[in-house]
């Protein structure tokens, strides 16, 4: 699979995400609701769409099973953000 498509949008200053948006793969499959988040040590990663159990935990709803593509999808989404 390829990320064929990048969309984020420029969250705002006072959010914790600095972007959300999508991408797509293969040019046929869309995931909505990803983020760009920073660590405490100030590196960037991708959050992906997510949702809070009964417990208060939140669990991914989506995710990559192989390290190539999630590196990919990672590469490519933080590629896009440093262009906002």
């Amino acid at each position: 699979m390829q990320v064929t498509e990048v969309r984020l949008t420029k969250a705002p200053s006072e959010d914790s995400c600095l972007a959300y948006g999508s991408f797509t793969l293969d040019g046929d499959f869309v995931v909505c609701g990803i983020r760009v988040l920073k660590t405490k040590d100030g590196n960037l990663f991708v959050g992906y769409p997510s949702k809070q159990n009964s417990r208060g935990e939140y669990k991914d709803v989506c995710f990559p099973m192989a390290r190539a593509l999630r590196e990919d999808i990672s590469l490519r989404v933080l590629e896009e953000y440093e262009k906002l």
